[in-house]
């Protein structure tokens, strides 16, 4: 495992997205550090951590995180989820609450409609048969806005090369889990949480944001305007100042 540590103090774990690496937090990183030791590490199958297997369920991906918590020796930590890395989040806090300082959910999938899921599931099959390499524009297109793309073509330029570079097999793994993976309401979990998402972000919508705070009791909903999914990127500012607002809140 490929794990980054940066700052003191409370600890906090970045999770990325299915696809990408530890980097896509590079903008979050130096924000956070300044008050917290922040951690960033490749998830299973993705950067420079072993492969998923085929087959990998979302409990892998949970016992990837607890060993590095082992690892490092650290008993109780803010857990910041991407994607599907708040998907590994959301099924960490149910089995751990007690380890959970605070809980952030950024652009994660919940209770997809129907035609929500064909689309993933649609997407998947064309990784089966062609490769991540048929999904990386479309997925650039979804991610980015137009005027971002046209903008910062080294940044897209980068994503573009960390998605090339996925291990088919173990991305392939990745993303059957992130599509057909369907995670309940939580049960108990009381810990501080915040959901946020983009305004404008068709795979992780406002909706699905509000419903899944609406499961955790006591839970914050933030949408931010003109917002995609890759928000952490193109909109950092917005996304640091939310973000750190949060974990220095008062309580919890």
């Amino acid at each position: 495992m490929s794990a980054r540590i940066f700052g003191l103090g409370e600890p906090v774990v970045l999770l990325h997205g299915v696809g990408l690496d530890q980097a896509m937090w590079e903008r979050q990183v130096p924000t956070l550090a300044d008050r917290h030791r922040v951690i960033t590490y490749d998830l299973l199958g993705h950067g420079r951590s072993a492969d998923a297997q085929d087959g990998a369920n979302l409990d892998d991906w949970v016992r990837q995180l607890e060993g590095l918590l082992r690892e490092l020796k650290l008993e109780r930590v803010s857990l910041v989820g991407f994607s599907f890395g708040g998907m590994i989040a959301r099924r960490f806090a149910a089995k751990h609450a007690g380890m959970i300082d605070r809980l952030v959910l950024v652009s994660t999938v919940y209770d997809r409609s129907e035609e929500e899921q064909a689309e993933v599931l649609a997407r998947l099959e064309l990784v089966r048969r062609e490769g991540p390499q048929a999904i990386i524009q479309a997925a650039i297109s979804r991610w980015f806005s137009q005027d971002f793309i046209v903008e910062n073509p080294d940044a897209i330029a980068d994503f573009m090369r960390i998605l090339k570079n996925n291990r088919q097999e173990s991305f392939l793994s990745a993303y059957a889990c992130f599509a057909k993976t369907k995670l309940g309401a939580f049960e108990g979990f009381v810990r501080p949480t915040l959901v946020m998402t983009g305004e404008l972000d068709t795979g992780s919508t406002p909706a699905m944001a509000q419903k899944l705070a609406a499961t955790i009791p006591g839970a914050r909903t933030s949408i931010v305007p003109q917002g995609r999914h890759m928000m952490p990127v193109e909109l950092a500012i917005e996304v640091n100042s939310i973000l750190f607002e949060f974990l220095e809140a008062a309580g919890g």
